[in-house]
């Protein structure tokens, strides 16, 4: 499991401010690794710091309008279809 997170952590930092967005749009990897990871991406000075703030930004607000759309427009009838394609396929 390990692997995975430093493989995706590596292809993230291939991607630069776009791999901060990214990060934390997808919510398998936990957001404080990610933001942890952007904080060394600019202490080593591959992206800066406003760039970093406003990809973070960016990417979480996106994450959530996603979600919030998702409860909205779907609701319950598109999670049990969505756990019948993923627990009986």
């Amino acid at each position: 499991m390990g692997t995975f997170f430093n493989e995706i952590l590596t292809w993230l930092t291939s991607l630069g401010y776009v791999g901060v967005a990214l990060g934390l749009m997808i919510e398998i990897i936990p957001s404080e690794i990610v933001l942890a990871y952007g904080g060394y991406m600019v202490s080593t000075g591959t992206i800066g710091f406003v760039g970093a703030v406003i990809a973070g930004v960016i990417g979480g607000t996106l994450a959530q309008c996603f979600i919030y759309w998702i409860g909205l427009y779907g609701g319950r009838p598109f999670f049990n279809k969505v756990w019948k394609v993923f627990i009986h396929p």
